[in-house]
């Protein structure tokens, strides 16, 4: 049989799954070397959670019922490589990021692939969402190795691959037209069964060795797979059991049937050599019919009739008897992969417990130490736009103690408020803006988001219990905004101040620069002109 490729392509103009995401997250995945770099700023309601699963859902629905879907190739696409002539190596669904793909986030990613998952292969919501990290974790692991894919997939699979797009990136900046992830299918999957995705290939010695590196080793992403594994070999255990109590009911129906044929088949030879004993005449030579018209013309007739008769029966028993030896070595081949998948799921269990022991007696270790050695620390994470993150590190073991999951702060805007850090976030052009955010000191998420669009390069400052930052206005104007603790702005400027201006307390409120360089004096509260500066 050639080989079954099955692109599914969904146009996200034509379904309304246009996916601009907007926040992301650095997230730790697998080893130190493999960290999904992702767009983090200011949130955005472009797209709801159900339009991000949309894509995914359709996706799965056109590749469950075989037909082909049309769209721009350029945004989001599935491949599926089915190849029944070749019984070695896995079979594979490919998700294809188009040049035009707007996801940049590893949440979203997941969300789209899980719900792939879901549609495509029946798999509950957990369950696809569990297998979503493992996919994505592994085809980072295995970025552009062809050696490594080419060993593990069938010929079929290797031709849609280059060594440029073979994977996932863990920079979301390469997903755009760089990306096929890898679903390894088992032989003959189908939907509804736990291992229509091979557990093992997602989890395999590379993907465990990189889980184990996270600071929590992943446990419970680890216990979920191997739980979900545990019901796998549960399922296909009661599949073979159907088989063989099927298997038991066809031989003993056909140990009945045998029966018959064979009484049918002694008595046939015994009238044959009845029939023999009685003719009359010369003798003939064996097998030799009467001449026609002679009296044995009609018995040799039907014992001849009878004769096609038993051997067809015979020919049909012969041929059930090697379907049920066919189904048995399939029961016996079942009974192995279950024997084998609890195996793993053993070895996997005993191995996370081993990691609970040494994850325990590392936070007992090191509790408190940590705390009292850290120090705040703004890391550029994006060169192109100059954007951020804070780190909180242990300054004596060097160890990161947390970081924010915002990674598009502005370095130059940081400003301690006490319990927090407030600081502009986002980049032009990005569906959230620009827009001043929040962190809180002890867990670095955001508290509070600005909704005001803000001047990318500002600074911000502190006055009191007030926060001052340039504004954007129309036209390409910019404004001194203050605002309250809840970066809900209260005042604005009337008088337009130059974009790079500094701010002073002075001449009895906030001297800034205007466009025309000349420096005016705001009050503190209102924003007001209260005079004009002319040196």
């Amino acid at each position: 049989m050639k080989r079954i490729v099955l692109v599914l392509l969904l146009a996200a103009s034509a379904a309304g799954y246009a996916l601009d995401v907007v926040r992301g997250e650095l997230e730790s995945a697998k080893d130190k070397n493999v960290v999904f770099v992702s767009y983090e700023g200011p949130p955005s309601k472009v797209e709801s959670l159900a339009a991000i699963k949309g894509i995914g859902s359709s996706l799965g629905a056109a590749a469950r019922s075989d037909s082909l879907r049309s769209g721009l190739e350029s945004r989001y696409a599935v491949i599926r490589v089915v190849d029944p002539a070749v019984k070695t190596g896995f079979d594979a669904d490919i998700i294809v990021l188009g040049a035009d793909a707007q996801v940049d986030h590893i949440r979203n990613l997941r969300w789209i692939i899980a719900a792939y998952l879901s549609s495509a292969w029946g798999y509950s919501d957990s369950d696809a969402a569990l297998l979503a990290n493992f996919v994505t974790v592994y085809n980072a692991v295995y970025r552009g190795d062809l050696g490594y894919f080419g060993s593990k997939y069938k010929p079929a699979v290797m031709r849609e691959l280059t060594a440029d797009n073979a994977g996932l990136s863990t920079r979301y900046t390469d997903w755009p037209g760089r990306t096929r992830i890898l679903i390894p299918l088992t032989e003959g999957a189908t939907p509804g069964s736990l291992g229509a995705v091979s557990t093992g290939a997602v989890s395999d010695k590379g993907v465990k060795e990189s889980l184990q590196a996270e600071p929590g080793k992943a446990i419970p992403d680890r216990q979920g797979l191997t739980d979900l594994k545990e019901r796998e070999a549960a399922q296909k255990q009661a599949e073979v059991d159907a088989q063989k109590a099927a298997i038991a009911k066809q031989e003993a129906d056909l140990a009945a049937e045998k029966a018959r044929v064979e009484a049918e088949r002694a008595r046939l030879e015994a009238d044959k050599a009845a029939a023999a004993a009685a003719a009359p005449g010369p003798a003939r030579a064996p097998g030799t019919a009467p001449a026609a018209g002679s009296p044995g013309a009609g018995q040799s007739a039907e014992l001849t009739q009878r004769e096609a008769t038993v051997a067809q029966a015979e020919k049909a028993v012969a041929g059930k008897e090697a379907a049920v030896a066919a189904a048995k070595e399939e029961v016996k081949q079942g009974e192995a992969a279950v024997a084998a998948k609890k195996e793993e799921a053993a070895a996997d269990r005993t191995a996370i417990t081993q990691d609970q022991k040494k994850v325990i007696a590392a936070e007992v270790a090191a509790k408190g130490k940590a705390e009292k050695a850290g120090v705040f620390f703004f890391k550029v994470v994006e060169d192109s736009y100059h954007l951020a993150q804070i780190l909180y590190v242990d300054a004596e073991g060097g160890s990161l103690i947390r970081s924010s999951r915002i990674n598009s702060l502005h370095p130059r805007s940081i400003v301690d408020s006490g319990e927090a850090f407030v600081a502009i976030a986002g980049r032009d052009g990005a569906p959230g803006g620009v827009k001043l955010m929040k962190l809180d000191k002890t867990s670095l998420e955001d508290v509070a988001d600005g909704q005001s669009e803000m001047f990318a390069d500002s600074p911000v400052w502190k006055l009191g219990e007030a926060l001052f930052a340039v504004a954007k206005g129309d036209g390409g104007s910019y404004f001194l905004a203050r605002f309250g603790a809840d970066l809900k702005e209260t005042a604005r400027s009337k008088a337009a101040v130059n974009p790079y201006t500094a701010l002073v307390e002075g001449g009895g409120g906030i001297i800034v620069q205007t466009p025309a360089g000349s420096l005016a004096v705001l009050s503190a509260e209102t924003l007001q002109t209260v005079k004009e500066l002319k040196p």
